[in-house]
This record gives structure tokens, C-alpha cells and sequence, in this order.
């Protein structure tokens, strides 16, 4: 299924559904999955879902709003945010779906929920899916609708859960320098075993690579380190010989000048190339002193470099732990109103489903919430189906209006 979202499928999915939205302006929704993928940065490219709240998370750049908008628009902001949270100079991004929002089936059936959408998708696939039609007492229909919703709701709060606690183990490992880091208990309650082996080894593998690349900058600033103190050393034992070499010229034109005061030597230019060429040798060790002068600035340079590097890292790291904890809070909060909410409904929902029956009398509504503004049509079996539609059996117009006004289309 993922493979053909990936292809050009989905393209022609998007293109041919009605007329209503075209591939370069179809937008982009909660429960959708992106693949993004960065030109040599395999840290920086992956799957990401739309999380409920219409962010998109990645690596390195935090949360991104993405609902609303087309994937040039998304591949755009990526590319923005790389540049600027990154330092990619010149970052290349693709974006593409790899998955599409669920759909939810409600009203008088026997599995109201959530279901993969698939290409093709009718109404009629949809209420096999839950189950077909079923009797009902309408006093009822929004309870199980609603449960349905906070049900849904406290799956993807668990599984968000978890894997922000992971994320926070993997920061604190990084903060700490560690290669590994501990599963947290918290984590493994949340997420089923094959999610919570994913993430981990995703977590893991972000971390291996932030270390890496942060010991690269390091590693490479103290060989840089190393070469100018190297040079420095060469340069001063060239500057002792040039020392040297002024010291015997100084000492040879002071004995020519003796010879010559006692009249045992002629006057020669040799006294003047010896002048000469002391003045050559000073300016000679003049220049090796700023060659080293500069070398030493680099040096300077460099250091203040790896303290900046060390402490933009750790800057880092405490702002996304404070992002990570932030959205913990809120995400305990959220998973207790939805157990509170399940409780309650459980309580005043009849848990009789009754026997398969008949289909409301007013039909099959969708409720389409992926177009630009909200809308609701009147369906059959052979209706198509988009991303995020909502397939209500609600037995009047009035239930439906509960339905929305409990959040249901928001």
C-alpha cells in the first residue's frame, strides 16, 4: 500500500478524485504521513506523521506546521527551517505522501472507528469494514460516535506518549555525552512491542549520528588546532637560525671594521653587503614573527570556535528537552480527559449492539473535512472516499449537529 502512495498512483488518485483538489494544491491533514528526504542527510530524512495538532516533527528543526498546506508549501518551509535551525547552506528536499489520514465510520454500525484509507475507497468498503449496518436506538448514536473519537484519541495520545518519553531518554543521553540510553518503563507501557522497538532503534540511530557529527566539527577543530602549533614550532626554530645568521653578520662587520681601523685591510664593499644583508635578515625574521603572531590569532580562533560549537549543542539540547517536556504535560493532560470521557460514556451506552438490521432512514451522510471549508454530502454505496471523511449513518440532521458540536468535526 505504502509503495503505491509512493508512486505516481497517488498523483492520479488526487488528480481524478472529482475535481476537487489537483496534485500540486492537495492539502495536507492530521494523520497523514510524509516522507521527506534531504540530499545527503540521512539524519535529516525519514517518514514523519502530521500530528494531531497539525505539526510535523523532524529532526533537528522541532515542529513544523504543516495542515492546511499544499507539499510545495511544506517542502519550501522544510527547506527554510533547514537553512536557518540546520546551517544547510544549500539544503535540496523532497516531500512526498507515503500516507494518508484515516477514515472514520460512525453512526449505526456495528465497529464504529477509525480504518486505513486505500485507493478506490467507497462508502460501501467502508461499512464492510466496520462491520455493516446495524439496529439502533438513537439516544445512542452520538455516545458511540464519541467513544469512538476519545478511543482514537487515547490510541494516539499513548503512542505519542511513548515515543516523546523515548525522545526525551535519547536528549538525555546526548546532553550526558552517552553513546546509549535506557528504555524508559513509561515508554514500554505506551507503545505496543514492535513500535517501541522502532522507535528505540530510530532514537538510537539519531543519536549515533548527532554524536558523530558533532565529534566530526570537534575532531576537525582540534586537528586545525594542532597544525597551526605545529607551524608555530617550525617557524620559531626558522626564526632562531635567522637570529643566529644577524648575530655572525653583526660579528663579521665588526671585525672587518677593526682590520680596517688598524690599517690591516683594505676598505672594501664588504661592509656594506654585510649591512645589507643584516637588513634582509631582520625583515626575514620580521615577517616569520607575524606569520607565528597570525598563527596564534588562528588559534585563538579555533578555540573559541569549539566553545561556541560545545555550548550551541548543549543550547540545543536543553530547548528541545524543554519542548519534549512541554509536550509531555500536555499530553497528560489530553489522555486523561479522554479516560475520563470513555468512563463516562460507558456508563450511559447501552452495550447491546443488537442484531445486523436495516440502514438509517435518512441515509449516509460524509462529512468531508479535508476540503477547504467543511462539507457535508449526501452519499450512497458507491460514493468515493477521501482522506479524513468521516462516514456518518446518523439517522437525522439533528444527530449529525451533536456530532460536530462534540468536537467530532473539528
Amino acid at each position: 500500500m505504502r509503495c503505491l502512495l509512493r508512486s505516481g498512483i497517488l498523483t492520479a488518485f488526487i488528480l481524478g478524485f472529482g475535481g476537487a483538489q489537483a496534485a500540486d494544491t492537495f492539502l495536507v491533514g492530521p494523520g497523514d504521513r510524509l516522507s521527506v528526504t534531504v540530499h545527503r542527510r540521512a539524519d535529516l530524512s525519514g517518514e514523519f506523521r502530521v500530528l494531531p495538532g497539525g505539526a510535523l516533527s523532524v529532526p533537528f528543526i522541532g515542529n513544523l506546521p504543516v495542515a492546511g498546506q499544499t507539499i510545495d508549501q511544506i517542502r519550501e518551509a522544510l527547506t527554510q527551517r533547514l537553512r536557518t535551525d540546520a546551517a544547510l547552506l544549500d539544503p535540496r528536499v523532497s516531500v512526498e505522501i507515503a500516507e494518508l489520514q484515516p477514515i472514520l465510520v460512525a453512526g449505526v454500525v456495528r465497529r464504529p472507528g477509525q480504518y486505513p484509507f486505500q485507493l478506490g475507497m467507497t462508502v460501501g468498503h467502508a461499512l464492510a469494514a466496520a462491520g455493516g449496518m446495524r439496529r439502533f436506538e438513537i439516544e445512542e448514536v452520538s455516545a458511540r460516535v464519541e467513544i469512538a473519537r476519545l478511543r482514537e484519541k487515547l490510541r494516539q495520545g499513548q503512542d505519542t506518549l511513548g515515543i516523546t518519553l523515548v525522545s526525551r531518554a535519547r536528549l538525555l543521553a546526548e546532553a550526558a555525552g552517552a553513546a546509549a540510553f535506557e528504555i524508559p518503563p513509561a515508554a514500554a507501557r505506551q507503545l505496543p512491542e514492535e513500535r517501541l522497538r522502532q522507535t528505540v532503534a530510530a532514537e538510537h540511530d539519531i543519536l549515533r549520528q548527532r554524536g558523530a557529527a558533532h565529534r566530526s566539527v570537534i575532531d576537525m577543530l582540534a586537528a586545525q588546532n594542532t597544525a597551526y602549533r605545529d607551524e608555530i614550532i617550525a617557524l620559531t626554530e626558522q626564526n632562531d637560525i635567522k637570529t643566529r645568521e644577524a648575530a655572525l653578520l653583526t660579528q663579521e662587520a665588526a671585525y672587518l671594521e677593526t682590520l680596517m681601523r688598524q690599517g690591516l685591510s683594505p676598505r672594501t664593499n664588504r661592509v656594506i653587503e654585510l649591512a645589507r644583508f643584516a637588513v634582509q635578515v631582520e625583515g626575514e625574521r620580521r615577517q616569520i614573527m607575524a606569520t607565528i603572531a597570525r598563527a596564534r590569532q588562528e588559534i585563538a580562533r579555533l578555540e573559541q570556535a569549539r566553545i561556541s560549537t560545545l555550548s550551541t549543542r548543549q543550547l540545543e539540547i536543553a530547548i528541545a528537552l524543554k519542548d519534549v517536556d512541554d509536550s509531555l504535560a500536555t499530553l497528560v493532560v489530553s489522555l486523561e480527559e479522554a479516560r475520563t470521557g470513555l468512563a463516562q460514556m460507558r456508563e450511559t451506552l447501552p452495550m447491546d449492539d443488537g442484531p445486523l438490521g436495516a440502514r438509517g432512514a435518512n441515509g449516509i451522510t460524509i462529512l468531508r473535512l479535508r476540503a477547504s471549508a467543511p462539507q457535508r454530502i449526501a452519499a450512497e454505496a458507491d460514493t468515493a472516499l477521501m482522506p479524513g471523511d468521516l462516514v456518518d449513518t446518523s439517522p437525522d440532521d439533528a444527530v449529525l449537529r451533536r456530532h460536530l458540536a462534540s468536537g467530532l468535526g473539528r
